[in-house]
């Protein structure tokens, strides 16, 4: 080792180091295992509450969407005060989406029943790089060049949930299976 006055020697700073590296390393690998381990119980904690608030949903789900609404309709009730002063109203949301599958018997329906103005439909035609000229030149006669565009039909669903709805409250008939109605019915409790 050095003395006061001495310039330190590199073979006594290796030394030195040698012994002091291996402890620093050792308790960063320490804290490391240890904040590894913290994060493991952490992520487990986490995912043990999403898991009881899944479960939590899933519970008023139930509640509000099937058990109280049928007991309300059993009772031929649509709202109810309870004598603590809650109050329980069956909210009704009607939700419609053409599925696939029958999507060129819904937009003819619409069509056939006066209603092909809620139909949107996208004409696209695909051009390459460098085809910028081409593609303005085509615009106007798509038909008589033999191209082949992407012609894609659709009802937004916000519009056809309305639609569906407003028939529905009219009593009118429409072809429900068409549309992919679904009848949404859930009860909402206000505190008194």
């Amino acid at each position: 080792m050095t003395q006061n006055n001495e310039t330190p020697k590199p073979e006594d700073n290796a030394q030195y180091l040698d012994y002091v590296q291996p402890l620093a390393a050792s308790e960063a690998l320490a804290r490391l295992t240890q904040l590894a381990s913290e994060q493991a119980k952490a992520e487990a904690e986490v995912a043990r509450i999403e898991a009881e608030l899944q479960a939590a949903k899933d519970a008023l789900k139930v509640i509000s969407e099937t058990s109280v609404p049928e007991l309300m309709d059993e009772l031929g009730m649509t709202s109810f005060k309870t004598a603590s002063g809650l109050t329980v109203d069956i909210k009704e949301t009607i939700r419609a989406s053409i599925p696939k599958n029958k999507q060129p018997l819904a937009f003819n329906w619409l069509r056939e029943h006066g209603n092909a103005a809620l139909i949107r439909r996208v004409i696209s035609l695909p051009f390459g790089k460098g085809e910028d000229e081409r593609a303005q030149e085509v615009m106007g006669i798509l038909a008589q060049e033999g191209l082949h565009p992407d012609d894609v039909l659709s009802v937004h669903p916000s519009t056809l949930s309305a639609f569906v709805k407003e028939k529905l409250e009219k009593g009118e008939e429409i072809p429900t299976e068409l549309f992919g109605v679904f009848r949404q019915r859930v009860s909402k409790v206000k505190p008194a």
